[in-house]
């Protein structure tokens, strides 16, 4: 494996009951309530929370009761009263619903016990922005604290992690897929939480890779799974907790998936189909203990060190 340095200036903003696959899943009604956009932006100190840099070159990031669109330039865009507290440890997802060959873009973001969608297409229209996609009724029991949020266009689904809850898939008009726990058991055997059952839960964000229609995401006790972006079917699960139980996960897109276990400053290469931990190699102290590194299109995984971006290339 060759290392390369790249020594450059650089800003570095910090962030601000085990379930089977059964019908033990409550299917949590999703409803739409849909109030105004407001402008414009009014003065003031705020938090920011962890970004989105959209194809659009805007940055997405919310605070308090809105949501801001910075301009490449740094300058306002818009900004959105939610009516709901944002989540500043969750940065907002981008997706989009296809119809014909037109894809109206879309921002998914977590406030509170609720995913709000934002219609990209309303901002500055009389027409509303924002829409409860996934929350409670109001008077009725509250889902459970939302871990993370993933949207797949090409697959038309947005996926929420509630911790104790499980994984759960819902089409882009709120209609329930399917829903997967950490535990699966079958033919007499359990598949997943092989440690610890009491405790276990999917910690992470769940991660998408397009080019093998799969999910990754992890439990407590430093499992990663591989799932079916179609069904709840585990392709494989991978125990990596001999190297940490908090990582990130990064899609190659060429066969090889990317696992980053900040705290040991360690990256693993694993096999997309088996979950194989193909090779490992030590990548320094790293600016942030949740940093995820990207791939970029030659197959180039580039991480964010202290004062340095390190590019590693498989030979």
């Amino acid at each position: 494996m060759e290392i390369q340095y790249f020594f450059i200036l650089i800003l570095l903003v910090p962030p601000a009951s085990v379930i089977s696959h059964s019908a033990a899943f409550q299917n949590f009604p999703s409803y739409v309530r849909s109030f105004s956009a407001q402008e414009p932006f009014v003065k003031g100190a705020y938090r920011l929370g962890k970004p989105l840099i959209g194809d659009d070159r805007r940055v997405y990031t919310c605070s308090g009761m809105n949501l801001f669109a910075f301009e490449s330039n740094g300058s306002m865009a818009w900004t959105i009263v939610l009516n709901y507290t944002c989540n500043v440890g969750i940065a907002p997802v981008r997706g989009g619903a296809r119809k014909l060959l037109v894809i109206y873009w879309q921002i998914y973001l977590v406030a509170e016990n609720r995913v709000l969608k934002i219609n990209l297409l309303n901002i500055g229209t009389s027409d509303s922005a924002a829409e409860v996609f996934f929350g409670p009724e109001p008077g009725t029991e509250r889902p459970g604290e939302i871990i993370g949020i993933s949207v797949s266009t090409s697959s038309s689904c947005v996926l929420i992690n509630i911790k104790n809850r499980g994984l759960f898939a819902y089409r882009l008009h709120g209609q329930l897929l399917w829903s997967a726990g950490p535990v699966l058991y079958q033919s007499g055997y359990r598949q997943g939480c092989r440690k610890n059952v009491t405790d276990c839960y999917f910690t992470s964000v769940p991660v998408i890779d397009q080019c093998e229609a799969s999910i990754y995401i992890s439990n407590t006790g430093g499992e990663l799974y591989a799932l079916s972006v179609h069904s709840p079917h585990f392709k494989w699960i991978q125990d990596l907790s001999s190297f940490g139980k908090i990582f990130t996960v990064t899609p190659g897109n060429n066969g090889r998936l990317y696992v980053t276990v900040a705290v040991r400053a360690l990256v693993l290469a694993l096999d997309v189909s088996s979950g194989t931990v193909l090779w490992q190699g030590n990548i320094g102290p790293l600016s942030s203990t949740d940093i995820a590194p990207v791939v970029d299109s030659n197959g180039n995984l580039m991480a964010c060190r202290i004062r340095s971006i390190m590019k590693l290339r498989k030979c």
